[in-house]
């Protein structure tokens, strides 16, 4: 214990490099620990379906949803639901998926949802992820 004690003292800078390289590090892995909690798989996407009644939205764009969407998804716009969260009130008691292109959008969307109370989550891997799983879409 002196030992640690003495190399302490003696290199304080090191010692403090030390440390501060140590408390960045847990921040970025409680940040990313927290971004990942709403962040589901296709196989996940499926189960709340099923047997939870889970919600979808789809945050693409109109021309690319009627190409291809998850079965029973609504879709809306991102701007509408930044600008409106509470649009979605009647489904608050319901898990609300969030699916767009790319899981970024998603993740924002399901962010927004998640502080105003909803049970909101993001499909990880967007669309891609999903017809990747070879999961059924629906073409309109």
């Amino acid at each position: 214990m002196q030992e640690i004690t003495t190399f302490i003292t003696s290199h304080s800078l090191l010692s403090i490099a030390t440390i501060v390289v140590l408390l960045l590090v847990m921040i970025i892995e409680f940040m990313r620990a927290r971004r990942n909690v709403f962040n589901i798989n296709p196989g996940q996407v499926t189960r709340l379906i099923n047997h939870e009644n889970a919600l979808v939205i789809d945050i693409r764009q109109n021309e690319v949803y009627r190409k291809g969407h998850i079965i029973d998804a609504n879709s809306m716009n991102p701007k509408d639901l930044h600008q409106n969260p509470k649009k979605l009130e009647k489904f608050k008691n319901r898990p609300i998926i969030v699916v767009s292109n790319a899981t970024t959008e998603s993740q924002k969307i399901a962010a927004l949802l998640l502080k105003h109370g909803y049970n909101a989550y993001s499909l990880n891997g967007g669309m891609r992820a999903w017809s990747e799983a070879q999961m059924p879409l629906v073409k309109e």
